[in-house]
């Protein structure tokens, strides 16, 4: 007969197996997953490694293209705004390198660049509207167009908001060929001192920032936008309706014979302001755009549609997809 000690001990026999056959199944198998998440971390490391040498090859091309393009630029754009004259207008977060850049190759075109303005945010800020308005009110009749334009300018309406006003004046001293009057009798102009005088004004004041280039008369404008808000972020719709209005006075009335609105790539996909102009029905058919403005090709792009702007042509032009096509056809 079976005693008790017996079967105490064929337990205790039973589990000390158990235990030791765990201990070394789980060693064995910790081992191999060991094993196999090292070999993955290696074929990972090797694969990360791979793709940061592409990257690197892909960055150096994009360099030399970029590169080869810029140089190449001004023989490509050689002569295509001669006999005009053009000014650049930066935004508010507006690449003012970029705007540099494209001052420089609208020169190599042969426009004369009459001056570089920079709209700083101020004039969007609600707490500087009383400074705005009273600055907008201390330029005379004459220099905000009075009887020397055909007819009065938007800014001279009652109840106008500061911006708005403000807007329209610096429209109007950036550009401001005025069409023939009812007579028909040639082009009239504001002067350039006048227009000095606005521009000056409002640079005092704080609103923009002025590189003159002793000629303040245009007939031709570009307009440079800021990059997109963030991804998630809100458009900014007050931003965007000034911006817009802004280039309503720039066109508007035969005020300039063009305008084109570049910005970079950002800028032309949903809520950047190029998407928003082309959602205007009023913009879109009278102001061009031209997106990738912050590279050298973009940049010639925007010389482009600014020629086919002087010929009485609007149309958008990129490399993101969302435009007409690259450039237009000037031949």
């Amino acid at each position: 007969m079976i005693d008790f000690r017996y079967h105490v001990v064929s337990i205790v026999a039973v589990f000390l197996a158990l235990t030791v056959g765990l201990v070394i199944g789980s060693s064995y198998l910790s081992k191999v997953a060991y094993d196999e998440l090292n070999n993955q971390l290696s074929s990972l490391r090797g694969q990360n490694q791979a793709l940061h040498g592409t990257q690197s090859e892909l960055d150096n091309q994009v360099r030399d293209r970029d590169s080869l393009i810029a140089a190449l630029g001004p023989d490509a754009v050689a002569g295509k705004l001669a006999g005009h004259s053009v000014a650049v207008v930066m935004l508010p977060g507006a690449d003012g390198s970029s705007g540099d850049a494209l001052a420089a190759l609208l020169g190599k075109a042969g426009a004369q660049v009459t001056g570089e303005v920079t709209l700083k945010s101020a004039l969007l800020d609600p707490g500087q509207a009383t400074k705005l308005a009273a600055t907008g009110a201390k330029l005379p009749a004459a220099e905000r167009g009075g009887e020397q334009l055909p007819s009065p300018s938007p800014s001279a309406t009652a109840g106008t908001p500061a911006p708005v006003v403000a807007m329209a004046d610096i429209a109007g001293a950036v550009v401001h060929r005025i069409p023939a009057n009812s007579s028909g009798i040639g082009e009239q102009k504001i002067t350039d001192q006048a227009s000095q005088d606005v521009l000056t004004a409002y640079s005092n004041a704080g609103f923009v920032d002025v590189k003159a280039a002793g000629v303040a008369s245009a007939d031709l404008v570009v307009v440079l936008a800021p990059p997109a808000p963030s991804s998630g972020s809100a458009g900014n719709d007050a931003a965007d309706a000034l911006y817009l209005g802004f280039l309503k006075d720039l066109t508007g009335g035969g005020r300039s014979l063009g305008a084109v609105l570049a910005g970079p790539a950002s800028s032309a996909a949903s809520p950047g302001l190029l998407a928003a102009a082309l959602k205007d029905s009023w913009v879109s058919k009278n102001v061009s755009t031209a997106d990738t403005a912050d590279q050298p090709s973009g940049r010639i792009i925007t010389v482009f549609a600014l020629a086919e702007a002087a010929g009485g042509k609007t149309g958008h032009y990129g490399l993101t997809g969302t435009a007409d096509g690259p450039l237009p056809d000037l031949h």
